[in-house]
């Protein structure tokens, strides 16, 4: 008898917790993958096609701070490092350009659905995307950048869960320097957006 209720209680603690810890901080940190995001080029020379951002993993960490029950102010860092290249159709290879690093740094707001074990979400955010091409006389540049996603929290134990999430960023690049040769430098202007799908691990308390 003493098993079953030990049993039982240990079943209904993550609820219990869930339920009475309304209010509760979060530091998940996560891996990701980035896909899409092109600069439109403004010349024909030295390159007719657009650049497009390679595909790839990504890692950051997110800090989420209760305000209500449903309500998290969220802090973000990612970073992605990648490159540049230009797609000149199916039977040719792809140009590589260069090198180009991604990072994001965001604050945002997360709206959360229920105190259960399982939570879906939305979540919004701006900050700065710093743009760091590897190209000897350009360095790192600062872009004002916007997300906006979704996802669902699993929790395994009242203080441990999992995330996964799916979120888009738009990113200002006008007149973004990425490329340079005897003859100056070549701007790509518009804008950059990119995919993420996210996997953490929550720590909770």
């Amino acid at each position: 008898m003493k098993r079953v209720a030990l049993a039982v209680c240990l079943f209904a603690l993550p609820s219990l917790a869930l339920a009475d810890g309304d209010y509760r901080w979060e530091l998940t940190p996560h891996l990701s993958y980035h896909f899409g995001g092109t600069l439109e080029s403004d010349l024909d020379f030295p390159f007719e096609t657009d650049l497009d951002v390679d595909e790839g993993l990504a890692y950051g960490v997110t800090f989420d701070i209760p305000l209500s029950s449903n309500l998290q102010l969220e802090l973000l860092l990612n970073h992605q490092e990648s490159e540049l290249f230009a797609d000149r159709g199916l039977l040719t290879p792809d140009l590589r350009v260069v090198d180009l690093d991604i990072s994001y740094a965001h604050v945002g707001l997360l709206a959360q659905f229920g105190r259960r074990e399982v939570t879906p979400y939305f979540v919004g955010s701006a900050g700065i995307t710093r743009l760091d091409p590897d190209v000897p006389g350009v360095g790192a540049d600062d872009r004002f950048s916007l997300s906006l996603g979704g996802g669902v929290k699993v929790f395994i134990l009242p203080f441990l869960g999992l995330r996964f999430e799916g979120r888009a960023f738009w990113t200002d690049i006008d007149d973004f320097e990425t490329y340079c040769d005897f003859d100056g430098c070549f701007d790509y202007s518009n804008y950059l957006s990119q995919g993420e799908l996210t996997a953490g691990l929550i720590f909770a308390w």
